[in-house]
């Protein structure tokens, strides 16, 4: 019976066994997130995944096992394992349906790291389009959308995504800067590589176009300088390497084309994002706080 005596020892003593098992409990939810903090800070961050996926797993309200689950996908993400991450990025939108910003950004940045350059813009374009977005993250998704969308060669829709926020000039002087210029056509450089370093040269890699203009000039020599005198083994080798040499200059020119497109466009892309950049504040776990530097 409640009244006898014997019930008020034994209510009591399961009632300190359950405070002391939740302590116990909340302690090692704390142990393993100052883990997971120390892992990523460390940059294991397959380890501090794995740790804060544990903690999705101990928590007991939706809203914790969702802001547990945000962090260890951007914890996979930085270890490039971006499947895992979108699979956790299901289980956080899931719980957490509050955490729609936060997980559309994860997964454009996964559409984009998997060169999904449209998926990565929609997802983007979501973000900044929303009028409950926050400023800041507004504005860093409106520049990583008009990355993608240069990327994509659309050069227009990356002008209007940056105008969709304010004091965005450098952004937009870079895109104005990259209108202006002209790629540089692989076909040619590789023609023109048949004389020996103009490839480089068409591509602005003047110390190669020197490089090659001089080997080639010196085996050239070689070989006519043994035919002169009848050394045909020695002519036989300087033609071997001479071949090598020469083909490389015409591969040459239409590689080093293709690396002055690369620099240009990422000339461009650098002058849009600038020192863009965001991180989670961990220490607000379970809540997702991202910080944003500009």
């Amino acid at each position: 019976m409640p009244g006898h005596p014997l019930w008020t020892p034994l209510i009591l003593l399961a009632a300190m066994l359950l405070l002391s098992a939740l302590s116990a409990a909340a302690r090692n939810q704390e142990i393993t997130l100052q883990l997971a903090l120390e892992l990523s800070a460390e940059g294991n961050t397959q380890a501090a995944a794995l740790e804060l996926r544990r903690l999705s797993l101990m928590a007991a309200e939706p809203e914790q096992q969702a802001g547990y689950a945000w962090a260890a996908a951007h914890e996979y993400g930085r270890a490039d394992s971006w499947e895992t991450a979108d699979n956790l990025l299901n289980r956080a939108e899931q719980h957490a349906p509050q955490l729609e910003m936060p997980v559309l950004l994860l997964r454009a940045e996964s559409a984009a790291a998997q060169r999904n350059l449209a998926e990565a813009d929609f997802y983007f374009q979501i973000i900044r389009d929303n009028p409950r977005t926050d400023a800041d993250l507004r504005r860093y998704a409106a520049r990583r959308g008009a990355v993608m969308l240069t990327r994509m060669g659309d050069t227009t829709a990356a002008e209007q995504a940056l105008a969709t926020v304010a004091d965005e000039d450098n952004g937009l002087a870079a895109l104005e800067h990259y209108r202006q210029g002209r790629d540089k056509k692989p076909m040619l450089g590789g023609l023109l590589g048949i004389i020996p370093g103009l490839g480089y040269a068409y591509a602005g890699e003047y110390a190669n176009a020197l490089r090659s203009a001089i080997l080639n000039g010196l085996f050239i020599f070689g070989m006519v300088h043994t035919a002169q005198h009848d050394q045909w083994g020695a002519f036989a080798a300087i033609s071997f390497f001479e071949v090598t040499w020469y083909s490389g200059s015409i591969y040459g020119g239409l590689d080093a084309t293709n690396r002055f497109n690369r620099r240009r466009q990422q000339s461009c892309l650098d002058g849009i994002m600038g020192q863009a950049a965001y991180s989670p504040d961990f220490k607000q776990l379970p809540l997702i706080s991202l910080q944003f530097e500009f």
